[in-house]
């Protein structure tokens, strides 16, 4: 009995320690150790700990997650912002074609490195499998409707073993998997039936597993009707810039006099910026999915209104002069305070000065003059 006290006891602290305050919250994240190039790399996470009725991240809060190629030089693929939702839990999908073949990590970003307590799982590993250096694909990638679809290759380190084919499109299987013969020198060809034009996901594996996949484009034939939107024009504009300093805590801000119709806003590389910008409904959006190689940029429609932009960059400890580039617009213009609709005072219109006292009884005298004469 002393013992299970004990243990309960300790399990009590250590869910103390946790979610003792906000700048420990605890956080996991989860990825399967094994994704195929091409399947969506699914990354789960939750703020939940066992015990407790409540997430230690509250409803609502944001940050990413990265994915890292991680075989030799650690190099950014890609982000994805998350949002804890009610339940304490978050999700970031990775789409995963033609990234080669290797050791990946998925990381959270702890956006004060103060945020998430010593016990939370903040970085996981997965192989990203892709041998798409084993095979070679012959038949075209681009193939004119005839009724099928000609798939051919070889996979000279299979020998006469055989390869694995699986065809789909539009998400339904059409072939497969099925095995097919193999000459000794691993090449192979195969005719798939098929009703319509489109685009089609071949698979191919071995053996061994799963080798790579491909993607073939079928023109002409019959098809799916499809409504075609009214082709719309987007005016022709020559970009302007301004450049301004930004840091976490002191971001930059810009007023974007926008013309009518797409509106482009471009930050300059070299720091992982985030954007986000008001638009002329004073509703704030945020785009953050460039690292430091590229800038960040939020494409949107405009009336042809004033819409204000903030940019900031990710990391607390970064601080530096960005460029924003606009197309579409009039004028962007650096902004010297906070705009209203980013938390800032909104503007008032200046009240008239009454004249000092001294200048009234001035008048006053002036006035008993003139009447005296």
């Amino acid at each position: 009995m002393k013992r299970i006290a004990w243990l309960s006891l300790t399990t009590l602290i250590s869910m103390l320690l946790i979610v003792s305050s906000a700048s420990a919250a605890y956080v996991a994240i989860s990825v399967p150790d094994r994704v195929e190039a091409g399947e969506p790399l699914v990354v789960t996470g939750t703020a939940n700990v066992e015990g407790l009725s409540k997430p230690t991240l509250n409803p609502g809060f944001s940050t990413e997650i990265v994915l890292y190629y991680a075989t030799g030089t650690k190099q950014e693929i890609a982000r994805r912002t998350v949002v804890v939702q009610q339940d304490g839990t978050f999700t970031a999908i990775f789409g995963t074609a033609g990234l080669r073949g290797g050791q990946y990590t998925v990381e959270i970003v702890d956006p004060t490195k103060t945020t998430f307590g010593g016990s939370s799982t903040t970085l996981r590993w997965v192989t990203i499998v892709n041998r798409a250096d084993e095979i070679t694909v012959t038949s075209p990638a681009t193939q004119a409707y005839d009724g099928t679809l000609d798939i051919a290759g070889s996979l000279p380190g299979v020998g006469n073993a055989g390869v694995q084919v699986e065809v789909r499109h539009d998400g339904e299987n059409v072939f497969g998997p099925t095995y097919i013969q193999t000459t000794e020198a691993g090449a192979f060809a195969l005719t798939v039936p098929i009703r319509e034009g489109g685009t089609y996901q071949v698979r191919f594996a071995d053996a061994a597993g799963f080798i790579t996949a491909a993607e073939f484009l079928v023109t002409g034939g019959p098809a799916a009707p499809t409504t075609t939107a009214a082709p719309t024009t987007t005016p022709s504009s020559t970009a302007i810039t301004a450049t301004a300093s930004a840091s976490r805590d002191a971001p930059a801000y810009f007023a974007v006099d926008t013309k009518t119709g797409t509106v482009t806003v471009e930050t300059s590389p070299g720091i992982d910026w985030v954007i986000e910008y008001a638009d002329e409904d004073a509703t704030i959006h945020k785009v953050n999915e460039k690292g430091m190689v590229e800038g960040e940029k939020a494409t949107f429609t405009a009336r042809g209104g004033t819409v204000y932009v903030k940019v900031y960059p990710m990391s607390y400890t970064d601080s530096g002069t960005v460029r924003l580039t606009v197309e579409n617009a009039d004028t962007v213009q650096t902004s010297q305070t906070v705009p209203a609709a980013f938390g800032g005072a909104p503007a008032t219109t200046p009240q008239a000065t009454p004249l000092p006292a001294i200048l009234g009884v001035f008048a006053l005298l002036v006035l008993l003059f003139v009447r005296q004469r």
